[in-house]
């Protein structure tokens, strides 16, 4: 073999390595920007869990109201839905599946109207879960697998601690599991803390005037 030939060989596979360890870098950054914007994103869900709660307290619903306002709220950080046990399986994508082939399936099912029998499932149950009397039945009602993560802090309203307070102050917060891969590169536990680095601790809070004093009688349900 000419000595042209094995240069050429030879430089084609520094290449391809070359080339291999840059796609892994960038792959690698991309996992963790997508990390982060996760972070971002359930932040504001816990915002917005904290909004729902403090909403509710202000207008005098009991501690039970206030908690099931905020774990619904919360629902996009819960994980998986657990109870009602549930399998989202589409029967007209299964059949497609079946028996057309992936070019002609894939022309198909962009002409159909996305549709989501877990959603209508939640819609339906939600409701029966803020009717709930306690914890022990609304489990049966509905629940998620990192619903537990989420905790409510909406003792401001308490006789004897802040209920004079013109301000309500809610705060909720979650150990936000990491599921993406390579996430533990990014992410150290901070000192003094969990040793989990499979979760993060975030927080979110919301402030509301605290108006229902004026006329109902917190009985510190």
């Amino acid at each position: 073999m000419p000595n042209s030939c094995r240069r050429r060989g030879a430089k084609d596979g520094q290449s391809l390595v070359e080339s291999c360890l840059v796609i892994f870098l960038i792959a690698f950054i991309f996992a963790g920007l997508f990390q982060v914007s996760q972070l971002f994103a359930a932040r504001e869900v816990l915002n917005h869990a904290a909004a729902r709660g403090a909403r509710a307290k202000t207008v005098g619903l009991n501690w039970w109201m206030v908690e099931k306002s905020i774990r619904v709220a919360s629902i996009p950080n819960a994980g998986l839905l657990t109870a009602p046990p549930f399998q989202d399986q589409d029967a007209t994508l299964a059949n497609l599946m079946r028996t057309r082939r992936p070019g002609a399936m894939w022309e198909e099912v962009l002409g159909i109207v996305p549709a989501s029998q877990q959603f209508d499932l939640e819609i339906a149950r939600i409701p029966e879960y803020l009717a709930s009397e306690n914890d022990v039945r609304s489990d049966y009602i509905l629940d998620y697998a990192d619903w537990d993560s989420v905790r409510g802090d909406h003792v401001s309203g308490a006789p004897g601690s802040s209920s004079a307070d013109p301000i309500l102050h809610i705060r909720v917060n979650q150990n936000y599991p990491l599921r993406i891969p390579g996430h533990r590169a990014f992410y150290a536990p901070p000192p003094g803390g969990p040793d989990d680095v499979d979760t993060i601790r975030l927080d979110g809070e919301s402030y509301i005037e605290n108006y229902y004093p004026l006329y109902i009688d917190d009985m510190c349900w």
